[in-house]
């Protein structure tokens, strides 16, 4: 192997390094009570409604039925992971009979 190929892998492998090494320093000065971290616990969620949100705007038939079912899920079930994974194999079931 040349010398271009090592300088690569060796510059990937310290940019990875320098991304996870600033990962944990900058979540080391996230504030644990306040505002600012109340926002950042709402976070997750604003964004998986955000995302779904999108989807179904843009969804078919398919996806509208799919949500109706894990919002029956979730309301019956009380936990939400349960919902989404039901909610994963629902669609790709429903897409897979349609195809």
């Amino acid at each position: 192997m040349n010398i271009e190929i090592w300088m690569t892998i060796i510059g990937l492998g310290g940019a990875s390094f320098a991304i996870r090494l600033s990962g944990y320093l900058l979540a080391s000065q996230i504030p644990q009570d306040g505002m600012w971290a109340r926002a950042l616990q709402a976070l997750p969620g604003c964004l998986i409604a955000s995302l779904v949100s999108l989807m179904m705007l843009n969804g078919t038939m398919l996806e509208w039925i799919s949500a109706v079912m894990v919002l029956a899920i979730a309301a019956i079930t009380r936990k939400p992971t349960l919902a989404m994974f039901a909610g994963m194999v629902i669609i790709a079931a429903m897409r897979f009979a349609v195809a």
